[in-house]
């Protein structure tokens, strides 16, 4: 492993010297302390890590190819902070690695292992994917992926320029299975329009047979894999807005997501997705409102709540849960950086009887609650590099 990054960068800095390319190394660290009201049945502090953001580091470069036309790339690793693992199962660059090609007339197209366009286009209207509020305030089990739970892999990317405010893409990924074009393969589209304070974004996702091995669009393995869900068919699809005012920036986003026939849900705990029991229709629609205040150019508070409403049908089961989750937090930048932060999550779920979904569960508390409450609170420190 260590002579691959080893060569990795080496190859980087060689490129750099013969054909002056741009190379650029980046990171970031952030790790903090944690306290959760309930984890399987007990109150637990522990050491935790990547609270608001993953953390990361990467290598991303371009090369000028004449006539505005350059050829990109960018190679990102995901890291524990608190013991250095690697993760996204043990990938090298689990994050993102991609290659590609960007015109200032037509855009960019991209190849690799990728974010798809809800992550692109309407996660950042949301504060679960935002440096002011984060992991910690995804929405239950990440059902839309506003926080980059997972990437898809084979896949084919292209991203707009500009048109005056509004920007465009859309998303590719093959299944890379010999008579099985439409088996674990991915597609998706988005767009956001940005006008003066105000800004629109929609997007919509598609994942068929989600999961279903370690070769297609959304790796399903048990050890390293990236399903949140496994089902025959995974859709998300929403919008949001988010509204400037001085200081103060409103939000507000739906989304929804239906898994058809979902065998196993990934609770965020481990890479061991939970069975569902029997195949089971899933649906969650997500409300959010959020605000974030900048009191001084170095001091920002943020707040959201978000409502789900979920549907949960099998052969032997049918229920109606519902979750309500309220979100704090607030940092203060020491530097351009480096910043100190303070957040709390507390989240509520009614009606899941009979389901997996019987206990709270907030994102990065380590582990569901034995009831149908739980608190989350973090402290840290983040740096950029």
């Amino acid at each position: 492993m260590k002579r691959q990054l080893a060569f990795a960068i080496g190859s980087c800095i060689c490129v750099t010297a013969h054909a002056q390319n741009s190379v650029t190394l980046y990171g970031l660290i952030d790790n903090g302390i944690s306290y959760v009201s309930n984890q399987s049945g007990h109150g637990n502090v522990f050491a935790s890590s990547g609270n608001i953001v993953g953390n990361r580091w990467g290598l991303t470069g371009s090369e000028d190819l004449a006539g505005g036309l350059k050829a990109i790339f960018r190679l990102e690793n995901g890291l524990t902070g608190t013991n250095g693992t690697f993760q996204q199962g043990g990938r090298m660059f689990g994050r993102q690695v991609y290659v590609g090609l960007s015109d200032p007339t037509f855009g960019t197209v991209t190849m690799g292992r990728q974010y798809d366009s809800v992550v692109d286009y309407l996660g950042p209207r949301s504060l679960a994917q935002s440096f002011v509020g984060g992991l910690e305030f995804v929405h239950p089990m990440d059902n839309d992926n506003f926080g980059d739970f997972f990437r898809l892999n084979n896949s084919v990317k292209y991203t707009s320029i500009d048109y005056d405010g509004l920007k465009f893409g859309g998303l590719y990924a093959f299944s890379n299975k010999a008579g099985g074009f439409n088996d674990n393969r991915a597609f998706s589209a988005g767009a956001t329009y940005v006008r003066g304070p105000l800004t629109l974004s929609a997007s919509f996702m598609q994942i068929d047979h989600a999961g279903d091995g370690a070769a297609g669009a959304l790796d399903g393995s048990s050890t390293s894999g990236d399903a949140t869900f496994h089902a025959e068919r995974q859709q998300v699809w929403g919008a949001g807005v988010n509204y400037v005012v001085g200081a103060a920036t409103f939000g507000l986003v739906w989304s929804e997501s239906h898994m058809t026939n979902a065998t196993s849900v990934n609770r965020g705990s481990s890479f061991t997705p939970v069975s569902t029991g029997s195949p089971a229709d899933l649906r969650f629609n997500n409300f959010e409102a959020n605000v974030r205040y900048l009191i001084n150019p170095a001091w920002v508070v943020a707040a959201s709540y978000t409502f789900t409403l979920g549907s949960y049908s099998s052969a032997s089961v049918s229920a109606k849960p519902k979750w309500n989750q309220f979100n704090v937090m607030t940092a203060y930048s020491l530097s351009k950086r480096t910043d100190l932060y303070l957040m709390a999550e507390y989240q509520t779920v009614s009606g899941a009887a009979g389901t997996i979904f019987n206990g709270a569960f907030i994102g990065g508390s380590g582990g569901p609650s034995s009831t149908n409450h739980q608190f989350l609170t973090s402290a840290g420190l983040r740096v950029r590099f």
